[in-house]
């Protein structure tokens, strides 16, 4: 709808210009009319497909879900002791400003 009205928009302006005589300057708005029009073009074609969107949202999901559970399993490396639920649960803590027996330091910089 909207990419419609701005299409008709730079369509009357287009049309307008040929009023005017032909100048540098009308020749300059006439092609940035048109570098308009071909923008609006390529944003409507470049829209992904339903699939294509799914596929997307779930490689981004996938590469966070990674990189969490990498987070999760440096951490349980440096303190063993302590089961990887045990650590999800006090990282859950921790990001409500509650205090866990795992100092700041790893939870900024779980790598050895």
């Amino acid at each position: 709808m909207k990419q419609n009205k701005s299409k008709e928009k730079l369509l009357e302006q287009l049309e307008a210009l040929k009023l005017f005589p032909k100048n540098k300057l009308a020749s300059q708005l006439r092609k940035q009319i048109q570098d308009k029009l071909k923008k609006l073009e390529t944003k409507k074609s470049q829209e992904p497909s339903k699939e294509e969107k799914k596929r997307l949202t779930n490689q981004t999901r996938s590469g966070k879900m990674r990189r969490y559970h990498n987070y999760i399993r440096q951490i349980r490396n440096n303190f063993p002791n302590y089961s990887y639920k045990q650590i999800r649960s006090q990282l859950s803590r921790r990001k409500k400003q509650e205090s866990v027996p795992i100092p700041d330091v790893i939870w900024q910089n779980p790598s050895p």
